[in-house]
C-alpha cells in the first residue's frame, strides 16, 4: 500500500471510528458584517458603520488558485431607516483598498430594500446579505469572495425555522443592453440545512445540507460571439453532531457528495460533467473551530468555487488534471471585543496528495460594525 493509499484510508477510519458530524468548513460569523433586522427600531433613522480590516496570506504553489498576499479594508457607511417594523431601506457605499494602492479598488453603491414577509420569511432586493454570510462549502463558493466581490446585487429569500434555514439568492454581476459586445453574467444560489433530530431534547444533532450554485453566462440581446453556458454544482450532504462538556464544546463529521454538469457542453477543455467527495471531522470550543477533511474529485469544476479543489485550473490555460485528493485542514480562533467587534484569526491548509505539495494561507479579520441612532420620525 503506497502513501497516498495509506492517508486515504487512514482519514476513512477516522471518520468511521468518531460517532459524530458537524460542519464541513469552520464557523464564519465571526466575519459577518450585515446588519440584522431590528423590528423594535420601528421609524427610526440610523448610521450604521461596517468597517472590515483583513490580511490574508495565500503561500501557494500550485497551478490552481494564485499565491498572493491581500492586505487592506472596507469600509462601508450607510444610512438605514426602519420603514415601520417589517421594512428596512438602506443607502450608502462600500469603500475597499489594498495596502500599497494610491486608490479604492472598489467603490460600490450600496442600496438595498429588506422586507420581513413573515416572522420567518426575509426578502432583500438590491445589495444582498452576500458572500461569507450564504455558508456555502468551499469547493462550490470561495470564501475569498468577500473581498474580490464584496457586494452582490440582486433578489434574496430568507428562511429561517425551526426546521429550517434556507438562504435563495440571484446576484446578477453583469448586466447587458441591446448591441452590448459583451455577455450577461449572473449566479444563482441555494444554501439549505434541514434539521433530521430534534435538538431540544438531546445531545445530538442530525442536519442535511443542500447546496446549489449556478453559473450562466449568455444575453439574448447582446452581440457576444461565444456559446450560451449555464454550469450547474449541486451538493448534498450530511451532518451529525454531538455536544460535548468537556474541553471541547462539540465534535464531529462531515460528508458531502457534488456533482458538476455544464448544460451547454461548453466547459473549458471539454469537461462538462463530473463530480466529488468530501468528509472529515471537526471540534469546537467558545472560541476555536478545528477542521480536517479529505477531498476527492473527478473532472469536477465550480465556477464560483475554490481553485484548489478543481480539476480544470481557473487561472492557467490548458491545465488539466482530472483526479484530484486534497487533505484540508483548518484552524481558527475567534474573539468578540464588546458587542460589535469581531476578531478572527483563520489558518487554512491544503495537502495535495498526487503532487505531495502543501499550500497553506493564514489569515486575520478585524470586523466593527456599530449602528448609531440619528432621529425618530414617522415618513411614511
Amino acid at each position: 500500500m503506497n502513501i497516498q493509499q495509506k492517508l486515504k484510508y487512514l482519514l476513512i477510519s477516522l471518520f468511521l471510528c468518531v460517532s459524530f458530524l458537524s460542519e464541513a468548513q469552520i464557523n464564519n460569523e465571526a466575519r459577518y458584517y450585515y446588519p440584522e433586522f431590528e423590528e423594535q427600531r420601528s421609524h427610526q433613522l440610523l448610521l450604521h458603520l461596517a468597517n472590515i480590516n483583513f490580511v490574508k496570506n495565500n503561500e501557494y504553489k500550485n497551478k490552481f488558485a494564485w499565491g498572493h498576499t491581500l492586505i487592506g479594508y472596507g469600509i462601508q457607511p450607510s444610512l438605514m431607516y426602519y420603514a415601520g417594523d417589517r421594512l428596512r431601506l438602506q443607502a450608502g457605499v462600500f469603500l475597499q483598498q489594498y495596502s500599497g494602492l494610491k486608490y479604492y479598488s472598489e467603490v460600490r453603491p450600496v442600496l438595498s430594500a429588506h422586507l420581513r414577509v413573515s416572522p420567518s420569511v426575509d426578502l432583500i432586493m438590491g445589495s444582498l446579505k452576500g458572500h461569507v454570510h450564504h455558508e456555502v462549502i468551499e469547493p462550490l463558493f470561495d470564501t475569498e469572495r468577500q473581498y474580490i466581490r464584496p457586494v452582490e446585487n440582486g433578489i434574496q429569500f430568507l428562511i429561517n425555522r425551526s426546521w429550517l434555514e434556507m438562504d435563495l439568492w440571484v446576484d446578477w454581476e453583469q448586466f447587458v443592453q441591446e448591441g452590448d459586445n459583451f455577455p450577461e453574467w449572473f449566479t444563482a444560489g441555494l444554501s439549505a440545512t434541514t434539521q433530521l433530530l430534534d435538538t431540544l431534547k438531546q445531545p445530538w444533532q442530525l442536519s442535511m445540507p443542500v447546496n446549489m450554485m449556478a453559473v450562466h453566462r449568455g444575453g439574448e440581446v447582446s452581440t457576444y460571439s461565444e456559446r450560451v453556458q449555464t454550469s450547474m454544482n449541486l451538493a448534498l450532504g450530511l451532518h451529525m453532531e454531538r455536544k460535548l462538556n468537556g474541553l471541547f464544546n462539540d465534535a464531529g463529521l462531515f460528508v458531502y457528495g457534488m456533482n458538476y454538469n455544464n448544460l451547454n457542453d461548453v466547459g473549458r477543455l471539454g469537461v462538462n460533467n463530473g463530480y466529488a467527495w468530501y468528509v472529515g471531522a471537526t471540534a469546537n470550543t467558545s472560541k476555536v473551530n478545528l477542521m480536517a477533511g479529505y477531498f476527492y474529485g473527478n473532472d469536477f469544476v465550480a465556477l464560483r468555487g475554490g481553485g484548489i479543489f478543481q480539476s480544470v485550473s481557473p487561472i492557467r490555460d490548458h491545465m488539466y488534471i482530472p483526479i484530484r485528493q486534497l487533505v484540508t485542514m483548518k484552524f481558527a480562533y475567534n474573539r468578540k471585543f464588546l458587542k460589535k467587534i469581531k476578531f478572527s484569526f483563520l489558518f487554512e491548509g491544503y495537502y495535495d496528495i498526487p503532487d505531495a505539495r502543501f499550500d497553506f494561507a493564514p489569515g486575520i479579520q478585524l470586523v466593527f460594525s456599530p449602528s448609531f441612532f440619528l432621529t425618530e420620525a414617522e415618513f411614511f
